[in-house]
């Protein structure tokens, strides 16, 4: 008897919200603006909390719980709604006929940049209203969302404009007035200004090798690269770790500045782009550290994935000149100089065949949530069968190379660089992939123009 009065109940609140549709209460309201502009069309639009303070753990893939319902009363949702992951939301496209089920709220993934704005367009295709709203994705609770918009009658059209605070993914939700009531909507995105600027999904982190900076006076060790990425439209963030050290020492470093990323991003992820020891230190987050549900992408630039013998050959593992190589990879890197001829020794250490092939690679396995990309550079000595010249500076380590391993960057040989999926080799000797010194590289490579195409690579790839 109580499930038929709870159904009947249920029912004659149906017949409440179908006359007052019928008799135009559902009418639209006016927008109010505190910071987005107001919506046009029918239905609502408010702006939500700015606060970029995180609002938990926003798992949307937990289930709904399970409604506490009293048979004497009607039917409700439970405290929380399930949330339905629709994927990405492309820039001109939209989302017809969507069903909305009871008790649900469906989630969209949005890519902007910073510096566009983006037009959201909810039209109601049932009786009760729907509404939508725009949150971070590392905290996508309804009640810490940017902005909210709410289309209140049959076939009407309420539009959303939205200017975003930075580039990477936004959270879309959409859930019912009446939550208990399974609905349809169509939502469609499109660019309303600043269409030319571009972004991936998650914040590209720039992790350096050997004497690594972020920037010493005049000096980036990836040269030009952030700014020429960021006016493009893309957030980059350049990772400080020691110039040299053991791979331990500087995935710690490197860890505690992912989570950094993240949480200045309000990103739940980063894609990794790393030159040199970089990759390894990366690929020890991913894996010794567990950092693989926080990274989408790995691109690794000449990693030594199977070591360098330059290194062997300097601590004396492999037969050679031995403490000469030492000596001019400590003046290479100016190690002797700056007093750290203890950490770059652990650098070399970490670097060698025996130890990469040995120890390194069978403890650190690739993570299968993680996408693993590689390219390298290939240089020569006149420059006439690879289409770059060798610097002057690793001259001497290019031809020990050429005579251990074969083709190389003059440092790291091209049959150590792949990992994952290997993309080529580029002209480029070593310190040329990240445009030193001072941008100069080679008629044949432009070492901006590859960063530009390895973002797109990870935009186009989802990332």
């Amino acid at each position: 008897m109580g499930a038929m009065v709870r159904r009947a109940a249920f029912a004659a609140s149906i017949l409440v919200v179908l006359a007052s549709a019928a008799a135009g209460c559902s009418g639209p309201s006016a927008a109010r603006d505190a910071g987005v502009d107001a919506g046009t069309g029918d239905g609502d639009v408010d702006t939500g909390d700015l606060d970029a303070d995180r609002a938990g753990d926003g798992d949307g893939d937990e289930d709904a719980r399970e409604a506490d319902v009293d048979e004497d009363e009607p039917f409700r949702c439970g405290d929380d709604l399930e949330v339905v992951d629709r994927g990405r939301l492309e820039l001109g496209a939209a989302a017809i006929g969507q069903e909305l089920r009871p008790c649900a709220l469906d989630r969209y993934a949005l890519v902007a940049a910073y510096g566009s704005r983006i037009e959201l367009d909810l039209t109601l295709r049932g009786v009760f209203g729907v509404e939508v709203a725009v949150a971070y994705p590392d905290a996508p609770a309804w009640d810490r969302n940017l902005a909210t918009a709410t289309a209140a009658e049959i076939g009407a059209t309420v539009t959303m404009e939205i200017e975003p605070h930075r580039s990477g993914e936004y959270a879309v939700l959409v859930r019912g007035a009446v939550p208990e009531a399974s609905q349809r909507y169509d939502l469609a995105v499109r660019c309303g200004a600043g269409c030319d600027l571009e972004a991936t999904r998650y914040p590209i982190l720039l992790v350096h090798g050997w004497t690594g900076f972020d920037e010493i006076g005049p000096l980036e060790y990836f040269y030009g690269v952030p700014d020429d990425l960021e006016t493009r439209g893309y957030r980059v963030v350049v990772a400080s770790l020691d110039p040299y050290n053991s791979i331990e020492v500087r995935a710690g470093q490197l860890a505690a500045q992912v989570d950094e990323a993240l949480a200045d991003a309000r990103a739940t992820k980063v894609n990794i782009v790393a030159h040199s020891q970089g990759g390894l230190d990366s690929r020890h987050v991913i894996t010794a550290l567990g950092y693989g549900d926080r990274v989408s992408s790995l691109t690794t630039i000449a990693t030594p994935h199977q070591g360098t013998p330059i290194c062997d050959v300097a601590l004396g593992l492999l037969p050679g000149p031995g403490e000469e190589v030492l000596s001019a990879l400590l003046n290479l890197l100016g190690a002797g100089i700056m007093g750290s001829e203890s950490d770059a020794r652990a650098s070399f250490a970490a670097l060698t065949e025996d130890y990469v092939q040995n120890d390194f690679n069978p403890a650190t396995p690739d993570d299968p949530r993680v996408d693993y990309v590689s390219w390298t550079g290939r240089t020569c000595l006149l420059g006439g069968s690879c289409g770059d010249v060798c610097d002057i500076e690793i001259v001497w380590s290019y031809e020990i190379l050429a005579l251990m391993a074969g083709d190389n960057d003059g440092i790291v040989p091209v049959s150590s660089a792949p990992w994952g999926d290997y993309r080529g080799e580029v002209p480029a000797d070593h310190f040329d992939e990240v445009g030193q010194l001072f941008g100069v590289t080679n008629p044949n490579f432009d070492h901006r123009a590859f960063y530009l195409e390895r973002a797109r690579d990870l935009a186009r790839e989802g990332h």
